[in-house]
């Protein structure tokens, strides 16, 4: 697809320096590399690349829509052309069909999966929003869509405390280009991953927010049930952006999961 790259950059440095594997992050929708801040900054011992999605950070709008798989391809050659031979991708939402995708078709490059708040494909009234939404943006921007967003991502705690995670949301999501949220949207109404998703060989753990919104606890069971020996967990309080309000304890999961050590046994 014309124009469909990604950007990127280090949070942590990793193997080259011999400080670890690395670890390779891709945001939710409205948001860029840097909602993954908080998250890295708990993430010792290891590499970490954050990404900007197309249309979204740093990183140009394509000039026409586009799929998941065709942002997977284009992650792949560019981690490749930075010299990864094989990463930890963790995905969060959007960012998670993007990191399956990448695990679908280029499997040689990614260690492991870490994917969250993630549906394989959405339901027919959810492709119908996401293609309203769209259209939205269009002719509105990206301010209508800031509200819902903050409700979906954030506890009550948090937006009652209007504290950085509040500030973040606003900021970036009003700085997002429409026409790059836009494009967005559509690549979400369409995307679908389920019968690709037995093919996938990389370790793969899947991550619920205890209070997210149904369809991503019922996501998160399909794909379970769907990728060779995936695993769940929990992160107990949070909702949909939980590696951004909850970023320690999300990190956690992602250490552990890309460094095992004694106590957490073989995959």
């Amino acid at each position: 697809m014309s124009g469909v790259v990604v950007r990127g950059r280090a949070l942590r440095e990793g193997q080259s320096q011999h400080q670890g594997p690395t670890v390779v992050l891709l945001h939710p929708l409205g948001a860029g590399a840097d909602f993954w801040e908080r998250a890295a900054a708990s993430l010792d011992g290891l590499g970490v690349y954050s990404v900007d999605l197309p249309g979204h950070g740093g990183c140009p709008v394509p000039d026409d829509p586009y799929g998941t798989a065709d942002v997977a391809a284009a992650l792949a050659k560019h981690l490749r052309g930075l010299g990864h031979q094989a990463v930890h991708v963790v995905g969060l939402s959007l960012g998670g069909l993007v990191a399956i995708e990448l695990g679908v078709h280029d499997p040689g490059l990614v260690s492991s999966l870490v994917v969250a708040a993630t549906v394989p494909s959405y339901p027919e009234d959810w492709r119908e929003k996401w293609r309203a939404r769209a259209a939205d943006a269009g002719r509105l921007g990206v301010t209508p869509f800031v509200e819902p967003t903050l409700q979906l991502w954030l506890t009550p705690a948090a937006l009652a405390a209007d504290g950085p995670e509040v500030a973040y949301v606003k900021r970036t999501l009003a700085g997002t280009d429409p026409r790059g949220y836009a494009l967005a949207c559509l690549a979400l109404a369409d995307a679908d991953v389920t019968s690709r998703l037995g093919t996938i060989t990389a370790p793969t753990l899947l991550v619920d927010g205890e209070l997210d919104a149904p369809l991503f606890h019922d996501g998160a069971a399909r794909l379970a049930r769907s990728i060779p020996g995936a695993r769940r967990a929990v992160i107990a309080g949070a909702r949909h952006a939980s590696a951004l309000e909850f970023a320690e304890p999300f990190a956690r999961l992602v250490r552990n999961w890309v460094r095992p050590g004694p106590d957490e046994g073989s995959r």
